[in-house]
């Protein structure tokens, strides 16, 4: 096959975890002989000699993009990467606001008023699946399930372990929750060590507010792939107590490698661990708190949860998957 992928909005850091996703899939499609063209608006395309145009993300852009394509290709393949933080009911409001006429609109309303160009959509969970169902009002059969894959499933998980949490994202980002996770290492005297990109100046003011006085919480900085990595094969906990993430593929890579798992309890998270994560409620400290210690001191989940990771993660199982979607796309 011959696939495009676009994306439906633009991206200001190489860490954005949109970009890991296409690079990956990017990467497993073609390991099956398929074709993968990143689309360059400022280059002419011939849309009609792709089997699959695929968008990724939503947005006013994307609607407009997608609408257009439609007259020239119908087999659009969307993938929203909703990662909603308001019910199913909130939503449906959204996309029932507007007005195109009176140019009253957001962007939950023009992807649904453009739904019908759209041939198939692409969800990583059930969480995100009924969202679309229920939201966006998408049949059930033109949505497709395809989670996130790892890029690191080869690696050794059997390293030996040190006693502290680690946690890896953009820190000052407030749904990450990092503040909370602090309070839990000071109340509880865990040693958690923190890693990110701070992207500018009043993010690092934030951080260091933060961390003033704290006894028991370190700060490493931006950490290379292999400096990530030889964290995940330490750490014998990773945490991601968010107040809203889509899949947190962070910590899908860490249980891979053999960390044990803390993770929100809200939203579709949660769905790729079998029951092998502990869940906690990212609103309560001591949730938090409990959990990891319980993790650092005695309860473990490895290794069977980094053997399911990678058994059901991998990137030609998930780009297996990938295929099958656009064959139905293809074939309707």
């Amino acid at each position: 096959m011959k696939i495009a992928f676009i994306m439906g909005s633009y991206t200001l850091s190489a860490s954005n975890g949109v970009l890991s996703q296409c690079f990956s899939w990017k990467q497993g499609l073609e390991a099956l002989g398929h074709e993968v063209t990143l689309v360059n608006p400022w280059k002419p395309v011939d849309w009609s000699s792709f089997d699959i145009i695929h968008m990724f993300m939503y947005s006013d852009y994307a609607a407009d993009y997608m609408q257009a394509l439609s007259h020239k290709n119908k087999h659009i393949v969307f993938s929203p990467i909703l990662d909603p933080d308001f019910s199913i009911k909130s939503m449906k409001i959204m996309t029932h606001w507007g007005c195109s006429k009176l140019k009253l609109t957001n962007r939950y309303y023009k992807i649904r008023s453009v739904k019908k160009d759209i041939a198939l959509f692409l969800s990583r969970s059930d969480f995100e699946s009924r969202y679309l169902e229920q939201g966006w009002g998408v049949a059930k059969e033109k949505i497709h399930k395809v989670p996130l894959s790892i890029s690191w499933e080869n690696a050794n998980s059997n390293a030996s372990r040190e006693d502290y949490c680690f946690h890896v994202s953009f820190l000052a980002d407030d749904r990450k929750n990092v503040k909370r996770l602090i309070d839990a290492a000071e109340k509880y005297h865990f040693k958690l060590k923190l890693a990110g990109k701070l992207r500018n100046d009043e993010e690092k003011r934030k951080i260091d507010s933060w961390l003033k006085g704290a006894h028991f919480t370190e700060y490493l900085g931006f950490l290379s792939k292999e400096d990530l990595f030889n964290n995940y094969q330490k750490a014998k906990v990773f945490a991601l107590p968010s107040t809203n993430e889509g899949v947190g593929l962070v910590a899908l890579e860490a249980a891979a490698m053999g960390c044990d798992i803390v993770l929100t309890n809200i939203g579709g998270p949660k769905e790729y661990y079998n029951g092998m994560a502990e869940l906690v409620n990212p609103y309560n400290i001591d949730d938090i708190g409990h959990s990891i210690l319980e993790l650092l001191s005695t309860k473990t989940m490895q290794p069977k949860l980094s053997q399911y990771i990678k058994e059901h993660y991998s990137m030609p199982n998930v780009s297996k998957l990938l295929v099958e979607g656009y064959k139905k796309v293809i074939n309707d």
